[in-house]
């Protein structure tokens, strides 16, 4: 077996044995040809017989947290040992780049990618939900209270710059933040929150003040991402209606919303409509 940086002539097999990954299908076809492009993270492959039967990809978050994703094994090789040999010279690589610190995020009910992560030393660090809804749509989850949602109460308004400071610290120090274990959602990728994240999102109008509530928020169309949520319980539900209403006079399909798994905030976001998915960042110290 080989291993060694994919190239573009590696597309082709990759996309072939990744489509149908999941029920939904997968990303990975979608995407790799622009990770093999991209100089600043590494995606490697395992080869037999010149031909790709696995394919992972690491990089640099901040200048010390690492993300690893995409870890794509043929089903015909599946079991072999394979991903384990795969994943030694992707940590090697990240580490070399200057990460302390290497995360991934796996799906509760995959329980093989779970064995696997186990076996390479990663540990669970944050169990999350992804809440999410279609905008537009006012009508309830059937595990909400049975009622069709109206405009929330409150209103999402843009925060200033010079709230950051108290903001972050807020939120570090919250339930939700706590059990976060103090990471932000970059898409489908989490990183420790900074002051600087924060700035930056008041600076373009995505850091929102929702009664005592904030969050943080990123348009990565056609969906509304709430990468950041700081409330309270009795505030929760009305906060998240307020991010619902905001994602909709902003014309996105779909709003989705990261939450630690803590009861009372994810009873919230069923009450407004929303459906979740159980997920888990791993971590592994370089």
């Amino acid at each position: 077996m080989e291993i060694r940086r994919a190239r573009p002539e590696d597309v082709p097999a990759i996309a072939a044995y990744t489509q149908d990954t999941f029920e939904w299908g997968d990303y990975v076809p979608d995407m790799i040809a622009e990770w093999v492009d991209d100089t600043e993270g590494m995606t490697m492959v395992a080869l037999v017989d010149g031909k790709p039967i696995a394919v992972a990809r690491t990089l640099l978050l901040t200048s010390n947290e690492g993300w690893a994703h995409g870890i794509r094994v043929h089903p015909d090789h599946r079991g072999s040992g394979v991903a384990a040999a795969l994943g030694a010279p992707l940590l090697k690589w990240i580490r070399d780049a200057g990460a302390q610190i290497v995360r991934l995020l796996v799906e509760d009910d995959n329980t093989p990618s779970i064995r696997h992560v186990e076996k390479l030393g990663f540990r669970r660090t944050a169990r999350l939900m992804r809440a999410s809804r279609a905008v537009g749509d006012a009508s309830a989850n059937a595990e909400g209270n049975g009622v069709r949602r109206g405009p929330s109460p409150l209103r999402a308004r843009p925060a200033k710059t010079q709230d950051a400071p108290l903001i972050l610290a807020s939120w570090m120090s919250s339930d939700i933040g706590r059990a976060m274990r103090g990471l932000v959602g970059e898409g489908w990728r989490f990183h420790t929150m900074r002051l600087a994240d924060v700035e930056a999102a008041a600076r373009t109008g995505s850091l929102w003040e929702i009664g005592s509530s904030w969050a943080v928020t990123a348009a990565i169309e056609p969906e509304f991402l709430v990468a950041m949520l700081e409330t309270r319980p009795d505030e929760a539900y009305e906060t998240i209606g307020a991010l619902v209403d905001a994602a909709n006079n902003r014309g996105a399909e779909q709003i989705s919303i990261w939450l630690p798994a803590i009861d009372w905030v994810v009873q919230a976001a069923r009450r407004t409509g929303c459906d979740v998915k159980p997920l888990s960042v791993w971590e592994y110290p370089l």
